[in-house]
């Protein structure tokens, strides 16, 4: 049994006249992913998400993005992906952003870990060309709603 207290964001764009989310490449889970992080004991959720989103993509606050002052959703729940599998327990909280640089959309769209990905291979559970997206992903985007409150 694990637990994963964090945040992730949801970067949202239409390519073809469908909605696409941001999908980050995770090396350890070896799947995409929404891009986030564990929030340390000391940090806001908010905090945390800032914090990798300058790490990870070397995006600034303010310059670069500006995240949602209050999340999207606060969610807890436990998930098995598999019945032989523990249980992992899940406090989340989803952000969008308020604001994207055209400098910024570029990085991302640049760094080849990201993807983005719409609702038929969130489904599928893998990217059109067959790399596999995390079942974490697939949860978030029901237990949130995401295809209602963002399309």
């Amino acid at each position: 049994m694990s637990n994963f207290v964090g945040s992730f964001i949801l970067f949202q764009t239409s390519i073809d006249q469908k909605i696409h989310w941001l999908a980050h490449w995770n090396y350890e889970r070896q799947k995409f992913m929404l891009p986030g992080a564990k929030k340390k004991p000391f940090e806001t959720f908010q905090h945390c998400l800032i914090y990798e989103l300058e790490k990870t993509f070397e995006l600034a606050p303010f310059d670069d993005f500006i995240l949602s002052q209050e999340p999207l959703t606060h969610l807890a729940f436990s998930n098995k992906s598999t019945p032989s599998e523990s249980s992992e327990h899940y406090i989340i909280e989803l952000f969008t952003f308020q604001e994207l640089q055209d400098s910024a959309r570029k990085i991302l769209d640049n760094d080849l870990r990201n993807r983005w990905i719409n609702e038929q291979e969130i489904e599928a559970g893998s990217t059109s060309d067959g790399f596999p997206i995390a079942e974490l992903f697939r949860s978030l985007f029901h237990k949130a709603k995401l295809a209602d409150r963002l399309s």
